[in-house]
């Protein structure tokens, strides 16, 4: 069986939780806390697979944009699974990712105007999205390191911190594409958006707020 830190199983830091976040439909930090540590179980698991037959990681497998979207998706079905009121979104590219239970049925909705848009990503800021949409969205921001060398020497995926805000159309700013071009159309939050986000922080690890104090 290969070892090293690149397969090691993070943990979430306990004083990272924060207990009076604002969370919609009745979810709770719990929920969310065991919707992380899942998270945690399944990277553990398919890179311990992964590495003792030979291949490179799921963090190596994949391109950073793959990778930030099934991580996305990972969080949604893990969310539907822990959370009591809201459950993944089963429209083929239906919006709000996680609906509240029994709003639309069981086949979810193409787009709707309640639930819980969800976004994983490795940056600070810019977060994107294909649409400007008025609705609840959370953050789940991750580090991961595809660099150190050699492989074995890699940290692990570990989440940083988790956002959560309810945002207007105004927080976000739409780059359209020309005609012709075959460029994705996108949204990216904007600065009133992210300090929305910011204000309220449902999972701040302590590691990475004391970066963030030293850089500023």
């Amino acid at each position: 069986m290969p070892s090293g830190r690149y397969i090691e199983r993070p943990t979430l830091h306990p004083k990272g939780f924060v207990s009076q976040a604002k969370l919609p439909y009745d979810l709770r930090v719990a929920e969310v806390r065991a919707a992380m540590d899942d998270m945690y179980d399944f990277l553990y698991n398919v890179n311990s697979f992964l590495t003792a037959r030979g291949y490179d990681r799921f963090e190596e497998m994949l391109a950073g944009a793959a990778y930030s979207g099934v991580m996305s998706e990972l969080v949604v079905q893990s969310l539907s699974k822990q959370s009591a009121t809201l459950v993944a979104n089963q429209w083929h590219n239906g919006r709000p990712d996680l609906i509240p239970v029994g709003r639309y049925g069981e086949m979810g909705v193409l787009r709707g105007e309640e639930g819980v848009e969800i976004k994983a990503s490795r940056y600070e800021s810019g977060w994107q999205g294909h649409n400007i949409e008025r609705g609840w969205i959370m953050i789940f921001q991750y580090r991961i390191d595809p660099e150190s060398d050699p492989v074995e020497r890699r940290e692990p995926t570990k989440f940083e911190r988790v956002l959560c805000a309810y945002l207007e159309e105004d927080d976000w700013s739409f780059s359209g594409r020309r005609e012709g071009s075959r460029r994705t159309a996108t949204a990216s939050i904007r600065r009133s958006g992210t300090e929305k986000l910011e204000r309220n922080p449902v999972y701040l690890d302590p590691d990475y707020a004391a970066r963030r104090r030293r850089s500023n």
